[in-house]
């Protein structure tokens, strides 16, 4: 052979278990990050198998091929499950049990039979399939990190192509019981294809694990944890950075919701929060929903006129109030006031906005709680409203607030 075959072999366990020991540190600080661990056993598992080949390599013991080459394969599907659950957070036990299975049959009959060729052959295409599947999985959650992703895809579809040759030389040569380990360069290429691309798998398989957790934190730090809204800061942040007017803005107040909390507990409260969120989470793809703090709310419309800012708060005011909820075994029901604000510049000053809408919501409570008032002195607006077709009849008063 051109090159050390069995050194070769050995910097394969050495960097695997290195690798498997990253992965193991790696998911004891996010134990949430299940793919971690399936690295770590995938990993493991590819360096025993390799290290177990060593043996056989020394012995030709068709005991010892089928074992390591049931490791290694093992190993494979594990890696497999990994990607698989980096996508979509499920573990595939019976995709990884059967690739498993299937492909260390298709191995260990033959060669327990003597005819290690045919088992070397079959080990070679287990390998390439397993590993370009798991490209192909990859390839599928790309979208959450294109370009680390893309990479990694390249990295499996090239370490599953170097097999390919292997397999082809064996076929080519038609001896199905060989004396020895095959020795020729597809075999060389192949581990070192490995080797090296077993590295930039590791490096780039934990740097999308951290990217995935900043983003997380970044979610995290962003986020109303009982609603799953945007908080004010976030709000803010997004105005500042990513929206430019005209704007309308809303800003909610659950009514009497101190009054929720002292009838029927604070559980019930949390529950009239979590149920307000969800309205205004089907919101988002007109604008930024938040929650300011307790029972306030808003929701940032660009490029909406006040008429239909004010149709949306009426909506969302209908919404709420068919809504029932149970507390103690009593049902009870709420009501939600609104102000409704616009801006007309290309860049939104939030706090003068955000005046304007509290001018229209406590005037709203000021009137009895459970409408929309706008913030206008427009005389054309007023008339649109009142010509509008799409504003909804009933007990909601839209009415005329100077603004200023």
């Amino acid at each position: 052979m051109s090159l050390d075959y069995q050194s070769l072999l050995t910097a394969f366990t050495l960097s695997g278990c290195g690798l498997a020991a990253a992965f193991l540190v790696s998911w004891l600080v996010s134990r949430k990050e299940g793919f971690l661990m399936a690295w770590t056993i995938g990993v493991a598992l590819m360096a025993a198998g390799v290290l177990i080949y060593g043996g056989y390599v020394r012995t030709m013991s068709p005991i010892v091929g089928a074992a390591g080459y049931t490791v290694l394969l093992t190993g494979l599907a594990f890696v497999f499950g990994a990607g698989r659950e980096f996508r979509t957070r499920v573990l595939p036990w019976r995709s990884m049990a059967i690739m498993a299975i299937a492909s260390s049959a298709a191995m260990a009959v033959p060669m327990l039979a003597g005819y290690n060729g045919i088992a070397i052959i079959g080990l070679n295409v287990a390998a390439a399939a397993i590993l370009l599947a798991t490209a192909w999985d990859y390839w599928l959650g790309r979208a959450e990190a294109r370009l680390a992703i893309m990479l990694l895809t390249g990295l499996y579809v090239l370490t599953g192509l170097s097999f390919v040759p292997c397999a082809v030389l064996l076929l080519l040569d038609g001896r199905w019981a060989l004396p020895g380990i095959p020795s020729n360069w597809a075999e060389d290429l192949n581990i070192v294809v490995c080797l090296t691309t077993l590295a930039g798998i590791g490096a780039l398989s934990l740097a999308l694990n951290q990217a995935r957790l900043a983003r997380g934190h970044k979610r995290d730090a962003e986020t109303d944890p009982l609603t799953g809204l945007l908080n004010r800061r976030a709000l803010l942040d997004r105005i500042a950075t990513e929206i430019e007017g005209p704007a309308a803005l809303i800003i909610f107040d659950i009514d009497h919701f101190k009054r929720i909390n002292d009838i029927h507990g604070h559980l019930a409260g949390d529950e009239v929060l979590r149920a307000f969120g969800e309205i205004l989470l089907s919101c988002r793809s007109q604008g930024l929903a938040a929650r300011l703090g307790g029972e306030e709310f808003a929701l940032l419309l660009p490029g909406d006129s006040l008429v239909a800012a004010a149709i949306a708060a009426e909506n969302v005011r209908g919404r709420l109030v068919k809504r029932r909820f149970a507390a103690s075994g009593a049902a009870f029901g709420c009501t939600l006031s609104a102000g409704v604000a616009h801006a007309k510049d290309s860049v939104i000053d939030f706090d003068a906005l955000l005046h304007e809408a509290d001018k229209g919501l406590y005037a709203a409570k000021r009137s009895g709680r459970d409408r929309v008032v706008v913030a206008s002195d427009d005389e054309a607006f007023l008339a649109q409203m009142r010509s509008s077709s799409e504003v909804p009849r009933g007990p909601v008063d839209l009415v005329r607030l100077k603004t200023g």
